[in-house]
C-alpha cells in the first residue's frame, strides 16, 4: 500500500462521522454523528475543570421492529449528564431533564440544538474544537451503546 492511498485511508476515518449501534429485543438502534460543544457560560472560568456545562447531539435510529427508548447517559467529560430538551415558555427558551426520549420502531430521532440533547454538568475539562469525548447512552432494550463524539 502506498503511503498517498494509506494517507487517504486514514483522513476517511477521521473525518467519518462517529456511529455505534446496539440489539436487543427486536430493538436495532444506531447512534449516528455524534457531536459535542461547551455551552454558554454565564460566570466563571471556561476552561476550568468543575467549570461549566455542554451538551452533546447525535440522531438515533431504530431500524428494528419494536420501539425503545434512551433512558440514561454518561460521558467521560461530566460530573453528571443527563437527557434534557429545550422548550418554549412565555416567549423564552429554556431547558428540562427528561426521564427518556422515545424512539419508535422504524424512526429516528435527531438531538440537535433547540430540541433534544445530552447535557454535560460540572465539566472536568475543557471542550477543545477537534477533540472527542466518550458518551455512554442506555436504551431500555437495545442496552449500553458506548459514543465517541467530536467536540465542534
Amino acid at each position: 500500500m502506498t503511503n498517498r492511498l494509506l494517507a487517504l485511508l486514514l483522513c476517511g476515518l477521521a473525518c467519518a462521522p462517529f456511529s455505534a449501534s446496539g440489539q436487543a429485543g427486536g430493538a436495532n438502534l444506531q447512534v449516528e454523528g455524534a457531536w459535542a460543544r461547551r455551552a454558554a457560560m454565564m460566570k466563571g472560568d471556561a476552561g476550568a475543570a468543575g467549570s461549566g456545562n455542554g451538551a452533546v447531539y447525535a440522531l438515533l435510529v431504530n431500524g428494528g421492529t419494536s420501539p425503545d427508548a434512551l433512558v440514561g447517559v454518561s460521558s467521560d467529560a461530566a460530573a453528571t449528564a443527563e437527557i434534557h430538551e429545550t422548550y418554549r415558555h412565555m416567549n423564552m427558551m429554556m431547558m428540562r431533564p427528561v426521564p427518556k426520549i422515545d424512539v419508535p420502531a422504524g424512526n429516528k430521532v435527531e438531538m440537535k440544538p433547540g430540541g433534544f440533547h445530552i447535557m454535560l454538568i460540572n465539566l472536568k475539562r475543557d471542550l477543545k474544537a477537534g477533540e472527542t469525548i466518550g458518551v455512554t447512552l442506555q436504551f431500555a432494550k437495545a442496552g449500553k451503546i458506548p459514543v465517541t463524539a467530536t467536540v465542534k
